[in-house]
């Protein structure tokens, strides 16, 4: 079987690897290499995305990507840090736009940032707004829940607008943005506001700055606070009944590939006997979090839901599912309402972009992550003197999804955020977004 590698995959070390002290945290930010190096590694860089990448300007227009080089060259010196010149290499390959092309999530840049630096708060950013989501060791002077209108004087939207360039996201979709910043908030507020030694934040119902306390110890969460309303899915791959009429299937990635897909394979088909047994009327399918994975995965349970034929990519570099699908016999033909969310990627983004193209379901929540278009089938690389390491997309595809652009995330049918009262009290927003639409049928 060939599989298509649209997999958004980059490991998540939010801990202090295995024999690394906080001694060589301090040192890689203060490390400085000389501008010759630090120039060999930073055309090595230029040169390897911009003669790899299938579509570099696709997203930014090509004289403002150089324009961007030049800039950055003209600030490297012998004075750089290794952390100002990976910000700077952030930045450059953030203007790729695309899920499979980065340095990663922020981990690299996050083990070089010494604790007391750190912007001392958890925060979730939520339509552009922050609020404080744990105090951290500043229990004392703020609460959960409240908004934050400033950080050192700098408003929100400031701060936020200059993180924001050095995400990496398919076409620049900001609700993944969002994700990431929030999930990395105590390292990108100090790379956004060049490394404070203190921070002072104004917050909503009070005039008078407040002055935080630097961390001494920080044990960072997982990147993504995932609910689990119903206490039987707490696996990547579930079906659960919500009543005799309504089925969740829960999918957290697509990510079976080779001697996996055997088992992913017999799960799906296991569910949908068993949907068809229950007379199931009603069939949520959760794909918030979900990464992606290989094509076949994808159109394996596209073909459980489609009511016609359909191909599935109109473009890809292999001659892959560019042929008639049909869909099963057995196919589901109830109502079906799709959870959505700006962590959908790669693979993610062909099926759903399908899925809304064939008018197969209700898509509830907020702006995919991706779309009906992605570069995939990254390769890792690594710069010989900085040691920074960064992957980039080699080939493209995208999906038939005639009716869906490649400009933006694919959107919901029914635009559901998850505030941050729900976030706090752990209420599933969307899943009962969704529960509610069925029960006014």
């Amino acid at each position: 079987m060939k599989y298509t590698f649209c997999l958004f995959l980059f490991s998540i070390l939010l801990y202090l690897p295995a024999g690394i002290t906080q001694a060589d945290v301090d040192s890689s930010f203060s490390k400085t290499f000389s501008k010759t190096d630090y120039l060999e590694d930073f055309n090595q860089f230029i040169d390897t995305i911009l003669g790899t990448h299938p579509q570099p300007y696709k997203f930014t227009a090509e004289i403002d990507f150089q324009k961007s080089i030049e800039e950055k060259r003209q600030l490297i010196s012998d004075e750089t840090t290794l952390p100002e010149f990976i910000w700077y290499c952030s930045e450059i390959i953030t203007k790729l736009a695309c899920g499979h092309s980065s340095l990663g999530w922020f981990n690299q840049e996050d083990a070089m940032l010494p604790i007391e630096l750190r912007f001392p708060l958890e925060a979730k950013l939520i339509e552009g707004r922050l609020y404080l989501s744990d105090p951290l060791l500043n229990k004392d002077k703020v609460q959960a829940g409240l908004e934050i209108f400033s950080i050192n004087g700098r408003p929100i939207s400031q701060i936020t607008a200059a993180a924001f360039k050095h995400i990496n996201s398919q076409a620049h979709i900001a609700t993944y943005k969002q994700l990431l910043f929030s999930g990395y908030i105590t390292s990108y507020i100090p790379y956004a506001l060049n490394f404070p030694k203190e921070y002072e934040i104004i917050v909503k119902g009070q005039k008078n700055p407040i002055t935080l306390s630097p961390l001494s110890t920080y044990q960072p969460k997982p990147r993504y606070h995932r609910i689990v309303s119903n206490s039987e899915c707490q696996k990547e791959l579930c079906l659960s009944t919500y009543d005799e009429n309504t089925a969740i299937l829960t999918i957290k990635n697509f990510a079976y590939y080779g001697d996996k897909f055997p088992a992913y394979k017999s799960f799906i088909d296991e569910s949908f006997k068993e949907i068809k047994s229950a007379g199931v009327k009603h069939l949520i399918i959760d794909l918030r979090f979900n990464g992606g994975g290989p094509s076949d995965a994808a159109n394996h349970l596209l073909k459980y839901l489609a009511n016609k034929p359909y191909t599935y990519f109109l473009q890809n570099d292999f001659d892959h599912l560019k042929s008639t699908q049909k869909p099963y016999a057995d196919a589901f033909k109830g109502e079906i309402y799709l959870l959505m969310d700006g962590d959908g990627h790669s693979t993610t983004g062909h099926f759903i972009s399908l899925v809304k193209d064939l008018d197969l379901a209700i898509l509830i929540g907020e702006e995919l992550g991706s779309n009906k278009f992605c570069t995939a089938n990254q390769k890792r690389y690594t710069l010989p003197h900085t040691g920074i390491s960064y992957s980039v997309a080699r080939n493209t595809f995208v999906t038939t999804a005639a009716s869906t652009s490649a400009f933006h995330g694919v959107l919901p049918d029914h635009l559901i955020t998850q505030s941050i009262h729900d976030h706090l009290n752990n209420i599933d927003t969307v899943l009962e977004y969704a529960l509610e639409l069925i029960g006014k049928e």
